[in-house]
Order: C-alpha cells, then structure tokens, then sequence
C-alpha cells in the first residue's frame, strides 16, 4: 500500500536525479536561445540580405538593422537565464548536498586518471618485451 508519504519519497528521488533537472533547464535555456537567435536573423541577417538584394523592405534602425529587437532578447536571455539560475538550479544543488550521504572518510580513493605519459610509458614497456 503506499502511502502519501512513499509517494513523496519517490517523487523526490525522481526529480532529484540530475537528469532530470538538467533536461529541463537545457529545454527552457534553448528556448531562450532560440528566441535569441531569431532576433538576430530579424535584426541583422534578414535587413543584410534585403539591403543587398536590393528589397524595399528595409526597415531602417540603426543603418539597416533594428538593434532594438536584438538587445530586447538578449535581455530576455539574461533574465531567463538569472531565473532558472536562482529558482531551479541553486536550489536544486542546495536539496541534493542536504540529502546525499557524507563520505567515508575510510573509503579507498580510486587511482588517480592515467596520463598521456603514463599510456607512452605503459607502451613503451609493451614494445621492450
């Protein structure tokens, strides 16, 4: 039987596993920039084209690009990127140092990385024999 107590106990270790989290945050930082990207296309790229292919289209800002539209999302970008900072992430981090379990201070350390050295070395051993 579970309780709503195992429920929350579950559900914390879901949201809890790094993947989970990171997904999410990538998802609502590509929005962003994708929002971003696309008021560059708008405010530079697109004015860039039509300028050179001669379209009378051209909507002139500052010279041929509209600058406004470009700074009001890379401002979007920042802001969003503050918010999931200090709302999702920071907090997140701050519940996973609360619930992991200290370390053995007894614990064996594994060995540290091999090096390009240690593998030229290990190598050159091989070739000996």
């Amino acid at each position: 039987k579970r309780t709503m107590k195992n429920l929350l106990e579950e559900f914390k270790a879901f949201i809890l596993k790094g993947n989970i989290v990171t997904l999410a945050v990538a998802f609502v930082m590509g929005v962003a920039f994708s929002s971003l990207v696309t008021s560059i296309v708008q405010g530079i790229i697109t004015p860039l084209v039509n300028a050179i292919g001669g379209s009378s289209n051209v909507s002139l800002h500052i010279g041929i690009f509209n600058v406004g539209i470009i700074l009001s999302a890379a401002i979007n970008f920042l802001a969003t990127a503050v918010a999931v900072f200090f709302v999702v992430v920071k907090p997140v981090n701050k519940l996973v140092s609360l619930t992991e379990k200290p370390k053995d201070p007894n614990a064996p350390t594994p060995p540290p990385p091999a090096t390009l050295d240690d593998v030229v070395a290990a190598l050159k051993d091989l070739k000996k024999q």
